[in-house]
């Protein structure tokens, strides 16, 4: 006997109905984007790009003045600055590297942390040592801005261990390289304010104190007129960035 064939005819209890036949719903209406809101990033970015880049370019003139000056100095390598046991043991500051990871642990064998420089910009928190009992122990957290001989900016940030001694009004510290970068003028001016870096490259051109004794050379007081009159007009164009801040403040809208 021969098997029955399937039937071509689809009931229309289960026909499945076409996309002409299904009901239409009105797509949910989309609010209109605010106009202010695409404004608003685009005046936001004197704030995020503008200032910073303007403040390192200013930098990035006023390094080259100082920078014959550091002849003067007797300075130490970066390593030597920020990779110090404080009196406590070699093995306890292995100990520290091991347990931070091998990225740093990589960033600590760069070679230009070799390199001589003068400290411009230093931030170091000790956490908890106000409050400290003698024999605790807590967290070193900071970050060293280095200018390099040849003129260069190192960034180093500095981890470690305080040990509050029995006894005794000061502590003992453990710091080392938990990161390291050479960096920018654009991005110096972004860790440190820019005021504290130009201080530090004053302090660099006028080591010599004003002896009169060595009276500086012509070449230098030419270098140190040039810093002075690029400071003037920093000043002058702050003071009414200030004042054009002040207004927006006290003037009503």
């Amino acid at each position: 006997m021969e098997e029955e064939k399937p039937s071509n005819v689809i009931e229309l209890s289960e026909r499945r109905p076409t996309p002409k036949e299904l009901p239409a719903f009105a797509p949910p209406a989309v609010p209109a984007a605010d106009p202010r809101t695409d404004e608003f990033w685009s005046l936001m970015e004197p704030f995020f790009d503008g200032l910073e880049v303007i403040q390192g370019q200013l930098l990035s003139r006023l390094i080259p003045l100082a920078l014959p000056e550091l002849k003067r100095f007797q300075l130490s390598t970066l390593r030597e600055h920020v990779r110090k046991p404080w009196g406590l043991s070699e093995e306890l500051l292995k100990e520290l590297e091991a347990r931070l990871g091998s990225h740093p642990a990589r960033l600590r064998k760069a070679k230009w942390l070799d390199a001589r420089g003068y400290i411009l910009g230093t931030d170091h928190v000790m956490r908890g040592v106000e409050n400290a009992r003698p024999g605790e122990t807590g967290v070193i957290l900071g970050r060293d801005l280095f200018l390099l001989e040849d003129g260069r900016l190192g960034l180093v940030e500095v981890v470690g261990t305080w040990v509050w001694k029995m006894g005794l009004h000061h502590y003992d510290t453990l710091t080392t390289v938990g990161d390291a970068a050479l960096i920018e003028p654009e991005e110096a001016v972004k860790t440190f304010p820019l005021q504290r870096l130009m201080g530090g490259l004053r302090s660099i051109l006028w080591f010599d104190r004003g002896s009169p004794l060595h009276p500086p050379e012509p070449e230098l007081e030419t270098r140190r007129n040039r810093f002075m009159a690029l400071v003037k007009e920093l000043s002058k164009a702050t003071a009414a960035y200030n004042e054009r801040l002040r207004r927006v403040g006290l003037e009503p809208r």
